[in-house]
């Protein structure tokens, strides 16, 4: 085939052939990484599953609020044996054969402010006796209400009404937080690849810069011109910079494979990390990061979650330890009757109205005793949440405060990066020149990589820190508008 068709012609498959096998290599910035890991990190659905079952718990009790429609019955069981009686006779054994079955419908509302519960009935029963003459009997509750109401008890679902839209509102919190806790999480394994990335350069730099050296070195020690220990030093310098880069590769390997795991990358996928320069400026100040933390961070509802709580404890404590009572009113239709088609033909009243009630006498102190633990804890909760409150406060001053000050450390550390390489390339030209010795050039080195490790150290600090920043307030400074992340329930 021509040249001039055959190129373009194999370009095109190889074209094809990595659309549809994926990319095989692909570079990474920082906000990339992050964006990557929020929709194919592990850690990024498993916030969401977190987030999807709280929902579905709260629907669960929203529906408790909501009238609910039952039914129930039994299908025909049968009862044949003997039983013993009182009679004018005196008591007697009475033998019985018989079944029953029925079928009953029925309406329920619960009552959220007074925790009471109405509900709308109707029922169809029938009984078989099958001793003598065998017949069936039916009866009928076409319809019937009834009230049940607690009286001086515990109202459960009062205080589940406090604490569930509280507890879900705490979920959507906690997942926002979560994929920022992810994006930190990435910030660091990133800077692990890169600083990895960066020994790796260095050492590759400092084996090759040595092996010149040492090269050098041997003629000048052939020569005469410089003496055994400076060549060994060199020597030295060469091995150890050798056995340094066996150990960065190994170092980079091991953080690449742990960035791709937490990214949800395949690992056979090649990656370039590129280094970002500085985070966003942000305009912050105490004030306004610690009005943002306390209204958006899901520690200051839990804080109030707890304190409901612990007054839900005492509550209950003190309704179950006195006196109590429960109020019950019916009121209905009945009927009984020979044959199915005449149960519903003259229904009849039918009422009932109790009151029951319990009130502990002597118990050896047991109500007491549970009275005082709860509200004992209840003061415990509320002196644990103060302080707890004042170090999430403290917390957050801290980490402005340290903010602030991070980037300024990355611009010092940039100086310092680039005045360091300028000195060592003076000192390898002035040792190359006979005008320095060994161990200063060493020195100068040595200076270079740490203030090159040193920069990228002070990037991760400052990168950190702002992700660190907005997982603590969940605000994005650099949009200046609350974070948010929408996802399918």
């Amino acid at each position: 085939m021509n040249k001039r068709f055959f190129l373009p012609f194999l370009a095109l498959i190889l074209l094809g052939t990595t659309q549809l096998f994926g990319q095989a290599s692909r570079t990474l910035t920082l906000e990339e990484s992050i964006e990557i890991a929020k929709d194919n990190s592990p850690l990024s659905r498993a916030a969401t599953f977190s987030l999807i079952a709280s929902k579905w718990r709260y629907k669960s009790f929203r529906a408790d609020l909501l009238p609910s429609l039952d039914l129930s019955g039994n299908i025909p069981n049968y009862r044949l044996g003997t039983q013993t009686v009182n009679t004018a006779e005196g008591i007697q054994n009475v033998s019985f054969n018989n079944s029953n079955a029925n079928l009953g419908l029925s309406i329920n509302q619960a009552i959220l402010p007074t925790g009471g519960s109405i509900s709308v009935t109707s029922s169809l029963n029938r009984l078989g006796i099958f001793k003598g003459e065998s017949r069936y009997e039916w009866s009928s509750t076409p319809f019937s209400i009834v009230y049940n109401q607690p009286l001086f008890q515990y109202n459960n679902l009062k205080w589940r009404n406090r604490i569930e839209p509280l507890r879900f509102k705490i979920a959507e919190k906690q997942f926002v937080e979560d994929l920022e806790d992810l994006s930190f999480t990435v910030t660091q394994s990133f800077f692990d690849v890169l600083i990895s990335k960066i020994n790796v350069e260095i050492a590759e730099f400092n084996v090759t810069v040595n092996d010149s050296i040492y090269n050098i070195s041997k003629g000048r020690f052939e020569v005469g011109s410089l003496a055994e220990n400076d060549l060994l030093q060199t020597e030295l310098a060469y091995r150890n910079a050798e056995a340094s880069l066996t150990n960065a590769k190994l170092t980079y390997q091991r953080a690449e494979e742990n960035f791709k795991a937490l990214l949800g990358l395949d690992d056979t996928i090649e990656i370039e990390i590129e280094a970002p320069e500085t985070a966003p400026d942000v305009d912050l100040n105490f004030d306004k990061a610690l009005a943002l933390a306390l209204e958006n961070n899901s520690q200051s509802l839990q804080f109030r979650l707890d304190e409901i709580q612990a007054n839900q404890a005492y509550d209950q404590a003190k309704r179950n330890g006195s006196f109590t009572a429960n109020l019950r009113a019916e009121y209905g239709l009945n009927d009984t009757a020979i044959e199915f088609a005449e149960v519903y033909d003259n229904p009849g009243d039918l009422k009932s109205f109790n009151i029951g009630f319990q009130i502990p006498i002597f118990n050896w102190g047991k109500n007491m005793a549970q009275i005082k633990a709860a509200r004992n804890q209840q003061l415990a909760t509320a002196n644990s949440i103060e302080y707890q409150r004042l170090q999430f406060e403290l917390s957050v001053r801290s980490t402005v405060r340290e903010f602030e000050l991070l980037k300024g450390q990355v611009e010092l550390a940039k100086i310092s990066d680039n005045i360091a390489e300028r000195r060592y390339d003076v000192s390898k030209n002035r040792y190359l020149i006979g005008k320095i010795d060994i161990t200063n050039l060493f020195i100068a080195q040595n200076e270079k990589d740490s203030a090159r490790r040193n920069y990228i150290q002070a990037l991760r600090n400052y990168w950190s820190g702002y992700y660190n920043l907005r997982r603590l307030t969940l605000y994005d400074f650099a949009e200046d508008s609350p974070i948010y992340h929408e996802i399918e329930l």
